[in-house]
Order: C-alpha cells, then sequence, then structure tokens
C-alpha cells in the first residue's frame, strides 16, 4: 500500500529552530507557527507589563508604555533588516490584579518568516525585545535611567526622539 503524499515536512532544522523560538517567546508572551518549507512562519505575543501605585499612575504612564512598544518595535525592524513586519501595539487601560496591585500592560503582536539564512539576525532582534519586556516586568520604569533610553540611541545610528537627556 503506498503512502499518501501530504504536505512537505518540515526540516529538523527548522524545527530545532521553531523550539528556540518558542522557548525566547515563553519569556514573556506566546508563539504561533505554521510551516510553510523551506520556511517557518512565527507570529508571536509580546507582554509589556509594568506595575503601578494606582490607576492614576497607570494612566499617567501610558503615554511613556506606548512610547517603549514604538521603540522596541523599530529595534525589531531595524534588527531584523525588515524581515519582521511591523508590530501591531494595544496598551491597556490600568488593571488590578486579585491581590490589590495595580498595573498597565501593552501587548505586541507581530510576524516573520524565519529560513536558514535569515535566523540570526531575527532570532538576536525577538531575544532583545523579549529581554527588554522581563527587564521592565522585573524593575518597571525607572526615572532617570529609562528600560528605554540605553536602546534607543542604537537604532542604526538613529538619533532618539522623545528622550530627554
Amino acid at each position: 500500500m503506498a503512502k499518501a503524499q501530504g504536505p512537505a515536512q518540515p526540516s529538523p532544522k527548522l524545527q530545532a529552530l521553531l523550539k528556540d523560538f518558542q522557548q525566547i517567546a515563553s519569556m514573556s508572551g506566546y508563539l504561533n507557527h505554521s510551516f510553510d518549507p523551506p520556511q517557518l512562519r512565527l507570529f508571536f505575543t509580546l507582554y509589556g507589563r509594568v506595575m503601578v501605585a494606582s490607576p492614576e499612575q497607570g494612566l499617567a504612564l501610558t503615554p511613556q508604555l506606548q512610547a517603549w512598544c514604538e521603540a522596541l518595535s523599530t529595534r525589531l525592524r531595524e534588527g531584523s533588516s525588515a524581515t519582521i513586519m511591523a508590530p501591531q501595539i494595544q496598551v491597556s487601560a490600568p488593571q488590578t490584579m486579585p491581590d490589590g496591585r495595580d498595573y498597565l500592560v501593552a501587548t505586541v503582536t507581530f510576524n516573520t518568516k524565519v529560513t536558514d539564512t535569515s535566523y540570526l539576525r531575527i532570532r538576536t532582534a525577538i531575544l532583545a525585545a523579549y529581554q527588554d519586556a522581563v527587564k521592565m516586568r522585573e524593575v518597571g520604569f525607572v526615572e532617570e535611567t529609562s528600560v528605554i533610553e540605553p536602546n534607543l540611541g542604537d537604532v542604526a545610528g538613529l538619533p532618539a526622539e522623545g528622550v530627554d537627556r
């Protein structure tokens, strides 16, 4: 009995790349995917969360979180040589956790196609973005040494806009 020909199976290399990206995404979000040999399509969701003292402080920090997301999106595009499509950003209203603490969260969704040749630059850009999200979740926005400040000027030599130095 002949075996039915199904869709082309992804290479072991693409399967290994998927596992690597899933580990990165688990830091502060999640990842959906599809195989389209010889490439891998990745659909990321990244959460940027910052704890706030009150809903009012959350509202006051909303523009700063929006700016953080926009800077992160620019770094993703630049770092991946525009292989990562333009991210979509959504910043929520301040929310309260069951324990009574307040927080503000931004969702950044983006997608890309990965091949053997584009893997490294895409991985580097995405890893940096998820690491930034983890840093913000752990330390929040720090007044004079903002989480976004050190990286803004590094985007392809562009001037850092919107940051007082």
